[in-house]
């Protein structure tokens, strides 16, 4: 989770380092994030109201802007550009925070991305 975390606080550009360009980045940041959270909530039932509180807001924020009438916040350039994502930097930071973890950029993936083909 704290990596997920970790790459969601990062800039536009480490958060577009992190996976091959044939990838959709912002997508992968919000998947690596859901899953990490749903297997750490597993894990770690108790959490401080604060850390709590952190993750549902970090959590509710990514949800808000998913769907089709949002399509425009998940490439490249918004990452770069959309004041969503600068939200979505702070509230990872915030997050991080109340888990007292560092604000510094996650290590490398171990993900393996296999590119498709068009049909």
């Amino acid at each position: 989770l704290r990596s997920a975390i970790q790459a969601l606080a990062a800039p536009a550009d480490a958060q577009l380092g992190r996976f091959p360009d044939f990838v959709v980045a912002a997508d992968e940041l919000a998947l690596d994030f859901d899953d990490a959270l749903l297997m750490f909530r597993q894990a770690n039932p108790s959490l401080t109201t604060d850390q709590d509180a952190e993750l549902k807001a970090l959590d509710a924020l990514l949800g808000q802007m998913s769907g089709t009438a949002n399509a425009h916040l998940w490439t490249p350039r918004a990452l770069h550009t959309a004041s969503e994502w600068v939200r979505v930097r702070e509230r990872a930071q915030a997050t991080l925070r109340a888990f007292d973890w560092p604000i510094e950029p996650p290590p490398p993936t171990d993900n393996v991305y296999v590119p498709g083909r068009a049909t």
